[in-house]
């Protein structure tokens, strides 16, 4: 399974530079100590042409601690390198090309002479990475920019690293990653933060991120159920690994015992990836032999991501447990609990 990790530091009004001849020092000293960390647990990292030349990076692990852990997991001592450019023109005497034991890849929409391995792409550069990854068995892929290269691989990313520094570059600033940073930030699920020197870190989970909307969905969907004190009202909604929405389902709505999620199933005519639901699947009922879980196992569905885990009110069993048993990737998208409450008010 390919992953995509993206990393980068921002001012705060969000330039990931500015117009000088030389980069912006964006992060604190801790900051870029805990992005050395970061790279040494890629198999491969990626950057666009600009980066290359500005700021020259090796991307060779550093440190005998880092060297240690690699080795310890049974990585190479070094990522396998990336650097994105369109046009080929990039300077050849980068410690890009020059440091570390790792294969170095210039991928481009143009022939030409490089140091390394030439790779060449239409389209969209995060599909040829992916296809380089795959075809070297690698897994976890660290992009870390330009501005560019980072908007491409957004709606792809599972993960974030935003470094936010004090600094406000206004006028000297170049290549914002966002307008505002509220808005920004609304968008998306925080799933940490720290403080490293005069550095935010927020650490985004850009899938449960993209999940926001349909939860949102899923619940607008529980309103619809018929009003019962007796069973809760949730709303369902089956997607590819893309979040493409596939069915959709409340409970109650196909039957007056039907669960949301068997609502959802009847409507389907391929294997759904992803399941995003309000309340965890249910593992035993009263009313019917098998449970939402098991029914869940049975349509193929690598994926769950619930809003709220059920309480006491109508069982002791937890469905979330028997999905896990079974291999089934479990992600709570958390921020909802009030909403369930409210949609289900009869009940509490």
């Amino acid at each position: 399974m390919t992953v995509f990790h993206l990393s980068c530091a921002v001012s705060s009004d969000g330039y990931l530079d500015d117009t000088a001849d030389t980069r912006a020092i964006l992060s604190s000293p801790e900051d870029l100590d805990a992005v050395l960390a970061l790279r040494a647990q890629m198999d491969m990292i990626v950057i666009g042409a600009e980066t290359l030349r500005r700021d020259n990076p090796s991307l060779a692990t550093r440190g005998r601690v880092h060297h240690d852990a690699r080795k310890a997991g049974g990585r190479a001592v070094d990522p396998v390198k990336i650097v994105v450019t369109r046009t080929g023109d990039i300077p050849h005497d980068r410690a890009f090309f020059n440091t570390g034991t790792a294969e170095t890849i210039v991928l481009t929409q143009t022939p030409t002479n490089v140091p390394g391995t030439l790779a060449l792409f239409d389209g969209n550069p995060i599909d040829a990475v992916k296809e380089l990854a795959q075809a070297r068995g690698l897994s976890d892929i660290l992009i870390e920019g330009g501005a560019q290269l980072l908007r491409h691989a957004l709606p792809r990313a599972r993960f974030l690293r935003l470094a936010v520094s004090p600094r406000h570059l206004g006028d000297a600033g170049h290549a914002r990653l966002f307008e505002d940073f509220d808005r920004f930030m609304d968008r998306l699920f925080v799933a940490g933060t720290e403080t490293l020197g005069d550095t935010t870190v927020f650490h985004i989970d850009l899938l449960l991120s993209r999940a926001k909307p349909l939860m949102e969905q899923a619940l607008a969907l529980s309103e619809h159920c018929p009003a019962s004190n007796t069973a809760f009202a949730v709303g369902a909604i089956a997607c590819t690994e893309d979040l493409a929405v596939l069915a959709t389902g409340y409970s109650r709505e196909t039957g007056p015992t039907d669960h949301a999620e068997e609502a959802m199933l009847s409507k389907l005519d391929q294997p759904p990836h992803t399941v995003i639901c309000t309340l965890e699947p249910c593992l035993t009922r009263a009313s019917k032999p098998t449970g939402c879980a098991q029914r869940l196992i049975d349509a193929g569905v690598e994926r769950v991501i619930y809003g709220v885990a059920e309480d006491t009110t109508f069982t002791q069993q937890t469905g979330l447990s028997h999905l896990h048993a079974h291999g089934i990737e479990l992600l709570h998208l958390s921020g909802y609990e009030d909403r369930f409450r409210a949609v289900n008010s009869p009940i509490y």
